[in-house]
């Protein structure tokens, strides 16, 4: 039975063509260059970040920065040729006060340019923290600071300081504040978006690709790749909204406590309350639901389970009283935000964050942890703070960097060990023709599908299914823009189980050093990929 029979010529060369095997959807996000840029680049160790070194010309104006990107030892500028002149005229500013010694420079800007340390030199500045990481800097605004008042008392004890404020340490520290617990969030980073990026407008994989970090190195035989942001709300900022339950099957690898937690103690309602998940996507998606239950009854067939807030539809589709306005995809930036802008127990009371606060370490008196020393990056200052408990949330690598910087007790020799991305296959995009019940360009629809009896020999992934991709961009404010497609597509997305492999490591080179990392790529959807392809014949 084929769902969708495909169009002769270029889509139908994809038909017995393999998935593409990937370890990440972020290696789909390319950075594309719509006009021809010119590069200038400052190679410098000396002035690397914490300090901030931008460009100032005389076309723009001598008072606008230019900022770049620090990564591969040097800053590197783009600029759009079509607005300069041939030549243009320019100096290098560091920390937004210093400007550099000697004359204007002077380029063409038909070719790229280089400088280095022996020709550009900066009056003697005060010194500032060097963390190693590509492309990391805070932004200095006046909506931070008077969003996100920080505390630097290092006098306060907290009940409990929470290193982190991704989707594990944000989510975690604003449940403790609303409890009456008194919380302080370190977090690296700084307000780099207000929300989850698909709520607003622009090249949401463009955003993602800029603001990443590189903060380790891969060593041979590694195939990690980048993706991290350290910033308010960590990488739940950039997730794709996707939030599907565990399996009994897969809950079987994890301790009986935590299936318990999510099955028994209704910790999965809870989360999906928390995240909004949405409801509906109307009646197309609930036919095409209904029909691949029908059609596949070996299948578990399903609305995708997103993160969309839908607050005036009820549980049976229907829509209620008008009270609120949607938030659209839930991030903990969104989160935190929410509760730093009011007051009492479920707002500020006892909540404190402090951005730009790169932990190095947690001191330790016997076996408690006790003290967490940063470096406040804004203030260019070394602080601790003083808590009763300490919760390590800073992502899969700074978590164990911290860890092992710290020297904590590890009985097992675990910390840093197993590190492993997960596996997916995407499919083409392929055409519907016209005439398909399923088919037409004003369809759009999102399901998940996975096979009852899955074990982690059979069938152990999941499908998604999606129907012109288009419409899953959130938000096209221009109307113009977000057209109804000329042909309806779809297009599918294996995503599979995986074990940790110890063979792979999370190495800390020192405090202020990036990290090593050894994560192979991830084989194992291979065995089952027969298993996928056949799935993806059916349609």
């Amino acid at each position: 039975m084929n769902y969708f029979q495909y169009h002769s010529g270029r889509d139908k060369t994809f038909i017995g063509e393999p998935l593409e095997l990937s370890s990440s959807p972020v290696t789909r996000a390319i950075l594309a260059a719509p006009k021809p840029l010119l590069k200038i680049r400052f190679e410098t160790t000396q002035y690397a970040p914490n300090h901030l070194v931008s460009l100032r010309n005389g076309q723009d104006g001598w008072t606008k920065d230019i900022f770049g990107i620090y990564r591969f030892g040097g800053w590197e500028f783009f600029l759009e040729q079509s607005s300069y002149p041939e030549n243009l005229e320019f100096k290098f500013i560091l920390d937004q006060t210093y400007w550099m010694n000697g004359s204007n420079l002077n380029i063409s800007t038909s070719t790229e340019a280089f400088f280095t340390e022996e020709q550009i030199q900066f009056p003697t500045v005060p010194s500032r923290y060097k963390h190693g990481y590509d492309n990391f800097h805070i932004d200095r605004t006046r909506i931070a600071q008077d969003g996100i008042p920080n505390n630097t008392r290092e006098d306060i004890e907290y009940d409990v300081i929470v290193i982190g404020s991704g989707i594990g340490g944000g989510v975690l520290a604003d449940a403790l504040s609303d409890s009456g617990v008194k919380t302080l969030v370190l977090e690296a980073g700084g307000l780099t978006f207000p929300t989850h990026t698909t709520n607003l407008p622009g090249d949401w994989s463009r955003l993602a690709v800029h603001h990443q970090v590189g903060h380790y190195n891969n060593e041979p035989g590694s195939d990690f790749i980048l993706g991290v942001h350290l910033s308010l709300g960590g990488r739940s900022n950039y997730w794709s909204g996707l939030i599907p339950r565990m399996r009994d099957w897969e809950l079987q690898f994890w301790p009986g406590e935590i299936g318990d937690f999510f099955t028994s103690q209704n910790g999965y309602d809870e989360a999906e309350k928390l995240m909004r998940k949405g409801k509906t996507l109307g009646p197309f998606q609930n036919n095409l639901v209904s029909k691949l239950s029908a059609d596949f009854s070996d299948w578990i067939v399903a609305d995708l389970p997103h993160s969309r807030h839908q607050p005036n539809i009820s549980d049976a589709n229907i829509i209620e009283n008008i009270l609120e306005s949607s938030t659209g995809t839930f991030s903990t930036t969104d989160l935190l935000l929410t509760s730093m802008a009011f007051d009492g127990v479920a707002g500020r009371d006892n909540l404190t964050i402090n951005l730009g606060h790169l932990v190095t370490r947690i001191e330790t008196e016997g076996s408690k942890a006790t003290t967490v020393v940063c470096q406040d990056l804004l203030g260019n200052i070394t602080r601790s703070y003083k808590g009763k408990i300490i919760v390590l949330a800073a992502g899969s690598l700074e978590s164990p960097k911290i860890a092992l910087n710290s020297d904590l007790n590890d009985p097992n020799q675990r910390i840093g060990v197993g590190l492993t991305d997960h596996p997916a296959l995407f499919s083409a995009e392929y055409i519907i023709p016209d005439g398909n019940p399923l088919g037409g360009p004003d369809k759009h629809a999102k399901v998940f599908m996975s096979k009852r009896d899955a074990t982690i020999d059979n069938h152990p992934f999941n499908i998604e299914i999606l129907i012109n991709p288009v419409y899953w961009n959130l938000r096209k404010p221009d109307d113009d823009i977000r057209q109804a497609p000329d042909t309806s597509r779809i297009k599918l997305t294996f995503a599979f189980s995986s074990f940790l492999d110890d063979d792979n490591f999370v190495r800390s080179n020192g405090i202020n050093q990036k990290l090593s990392v050894k994560v192979k790529r991830n084989q194992t959807g291979v065995p089952h990929f027969d298993a996928a392809q056949q799935m993806r014949k059916l349609f």
